[in-house]
């Protein structure tokens, strides 16, 4: 059984206006399947993955999971943010068994899953260790086995690297990709950036800017691992581009002076400077 968005929209009512933030959303993602939802600045992508999740729900139509409507969170649904919100004040496995201490499991079991998913994350030998001693990359993977020992059918990632250095996000891509393959899990992934989504994706919905719609749907029939060199993922990459290309530009021309084009400034240039004249 699968998840299925059904006709979902959100609207954001202020005191001084209404924020049509997803129209008509319509998604069928399948068990064991890994789709990134790709989309520029505002166009909802979050607010999806947070109404998947029951954080937030939604103005108009439905989620269900199992041919049961989603109307909170539960526990065959792990969220995992940009910031990876661990407990300073506790040790590396105990923030990795915080979930399932709440949850009742006992205590035995709850050690062995961890240590489990710290080895799998390769952060064995950094178990005891407080979060203000580990690097950006180093938590994330912490919060990734936090999220796992859940055993949740589905983990809701919403732009997990985001924050990170190139080569740390590069490692955690591959890391991810052999994760998701060993545990068979379902994967919604959020993110702005082309390159991440086809690397990871079966799928990747691309989103149209304000209010967020599936403009157009991509299957990456690649074979695995796959790696950011692959000729063949240079091609997919800029077919995807294109598409979002036009979405990015209509949020930049809202936010722009209205004679910027993302032709015209892909060079920044110096309005004071010469230089060039004459050639």
């Amino acid at each position: 059984l699968s998840l299925i968005v059904e006709n979902v929209s959100k609207r954001f009512i202020t005191k001084h206006k209404k924020t049509h933030t997803l129209e008509k959303i319509n998604l069928e993602i399948k068990p064991g399947e890994f789709v990134c939802l790709l989309g520029p600045s505002g166009c909802g992508k979050s607010t999806l993955l947070n109404i998947i999740a029951g954080l937030e729900n939604c103005t108009e139509g439905r989620v269900t999971l199992n041919d049961k409507e989603v109307k909170g969170a539960g526990p065959d649904r792990a969220v995992m943010f940009q910031e990876s919100a661990l407990f300073p004040w506790l040790r590396v496995i105990d923030n990795v068994e915080f979930g399932m201490k709440i949850a009742g499991v006992p205590k035995e079991i709850r050690r062995e899953k961890a240590l489990k998913y710290l080895k799998m994350v390769h952060l064995t030998k950094f178990q005891n260790s407080y979060i203000h001693e580990l690097s950006g990359g180093m938590k994330q993977r912490v919060a990734l086995a936090r999220a796992l020992t859940l055993d949740s059918e589905i983990l809701l990632m919403d732009e997990p690297f985001a924050a990170l250095d190139s080569q740390t996000k590069n490692i955690l891509q591959m890391e991810l990709q052999q994760i998701w393959w060993e545990t068979k899990k379902t994967i919604i992934f959020v993110t702005h950036n082309v390159e991440e989504a086809v690397l990871l994706a079966d799928r990747v919905i691309v989103m149209s800017a304000n209010p967020g719609r599936v403009k157009k749907e991509f299957k990456i029939q690649l074979a695995r691992p796959r790696k950011l060199e692959n000729v063949d993922l240079v091609y997919v990459i800029s077919d995807v581009m294109k598409a979002l290309k036009e979405e990015v530009e209509k949020v930049a021309k809202a936010e722009y002076d209205s004679d910027w084009n993302i032709e015209k400034d892909i060079i920044l240039s110096d309005s004071d400077s010469d230089m060039g004249i004459g050639i």
